[in-house]
């Protein structure tokens, strides 16, 4: 009888220990369940396509996705649309309580109530691409003090010229590391000559590794607060987002500059710091059990999602919208058209998503104007 006893205690404890990692903080598993719908995007895209795209979105926001954990994560109610759980895709308990606020947002949206999900551009674009939310979800650090003060900077830094980033000089602090999670750097970004010593730093670009292998890009002005994109007047490097998109999975090195100034790690020293730096990343995104870092990376696909969305085809807004294609050409007969520039596939008569928002049949939440560069609106979700 005691033994029995102590087994019921046992099993009740386990169960309330269980929940408890949720009801502290008022989150269940289905406040983490949002249902998506796949618009498609361009002839050739596949519900394949679709998964790993939504696989490396989540990974860019700090997810990790452990091998074989998306399929359990997606239950597809038909071919367009399905139920993601990101309680199961490997998000820890600070990312949680901001996917909680996010999908609250869009689950009381019209779109979501009349079409019965959200598009996956949208969910990609106002998660991924709003900078605000990708500092919440990947947990970057609030303070650029409190960036300093995670990671040992070498003394000795490197000194870029002639930047493809900058419009001018660039300063790059190096973290002194041993192991992965100790790399980090620094790039302060300003105005006035280097190798005359004029050289006046304006703000800040910070790069670190989340523990799930993935690069972490976080920006501060001079007085230490979080940016949500860098000044275009110094940079263009854009948001976070388009930061991902130049380095994908990688620390670059500089391509153009070529130099020794006194005081600093010349090009080739650099060069070679970033080579040991990606030694130590590759051998420790080796031993992930991730299903990121498993195959040939398709960071492209989680790319495609948002360009997609962001610049749509005519077939697209009329799976979108749920009307013809001589509907949405009456429609958007007076609107603008373009080539997308970085993929030819996508179509050749595209829609700025900023002038076609307003005419759809429903009411959409509003996104970044631009997903990838500095927006005059960023949506806040969770503040």
């Amino acid at each position: 009888m005691r033994i029995l006893k102590s087994i019921v205690i046992g099993i009740t404890l386990f169960i309330l220990w269980n929940s408890c990692r949720y009801t502290d903080l008022g989150i269940q598993p289905d406040d983490l369940q949002i249902n998506l719908r796949w618009v498609k995007g361009y002839p050739s895209e596949t519900k394949e396509d679709v998964i790993i795209g939504l696989a490396w979105s989540l990974s860019f926001l700090g997810g990790s996705v452990p091998g074989g954990s998306l399929n359990p994560a997606m239950e597809w109610r038909n071919e367009t649309q399905f139920n993601l759980s990101l309680d199961k895709v490997g998000f820890n308990e600070e990312a949680r309580v901001a996917w909680k606020s996010i999908i609250d947002t869009l689950k009381n949206s019209e779109e979501y109530k009349l079409q019965g999900g959200i598009d996956i551009g949208r969910f990609v674009t106002l998660t991924l691409n709003s900078t605000n939310h990708y500092y919440a979800l990947t947990g970057a650090k609030e303070r650029y003090s409190e960036f300093r003060a995670k990671y040992n900077f070498d003394e000795k830094k490197a000194g870029i010229v002639k930047s493809t980033i900058a419009l001018g000089s660039r300063v790059i602090e190096i973290s002194k590391a041993e192991q992965f999670n100790e790399i980090a750097f620094i790039a302060a970004e300003g105005e006035g000559s280097l190798p005359l010593n004029q050289f006046e730093q304006q703000e800040f670009e910070a790069l670190d590794f989340m523990p799930n292998g993935q690069l972490r890009f976080a920006l501060y002005d001079l007085n230490g607060n979080l940016k949500t994109a860098a000044s275009k007047s110094l940079t263009v490097a854009g948001k976070p987002a388009k930061c991902l998109w130049c380095h994908e999975t990688s620390l670059i090195p500089p391509f153009e500059d070529d130099n020794q100034l006194t005081g600093y790690y010349s090009t080739e020293e650099f060069k070679d710091i970033l080579a040991d730096r990606m030694a130590m990343v590759k051998a420790y995104r080796d031993k992930l059990e991730s299903q990121i870092f498993m195959t040939i990376p398709n960071h492209t696909k989680a790319e495609l999602l948002y360009l997609s969305f962001m610049e749509p085809s005519i077939d697209r807004l009329a799976l979108e919208w749920g009307i013809s294609v001589n509907e949405i050409e009456k429609k958007l007969n007076d609107l603008p058209t373009h080539a997308h520039h970085e993929f030819s596939y996508l179509g050749d008569k595209l829609f700025d998503r900023g002038d076609i928002d307003h005419l759809a049949p429903y009411k959409n939440i509003e996104i970044p104007s631009d997903a990838r560069n500095h927006s005059a609106y960023e949506p806040d979700f969770i503040h």
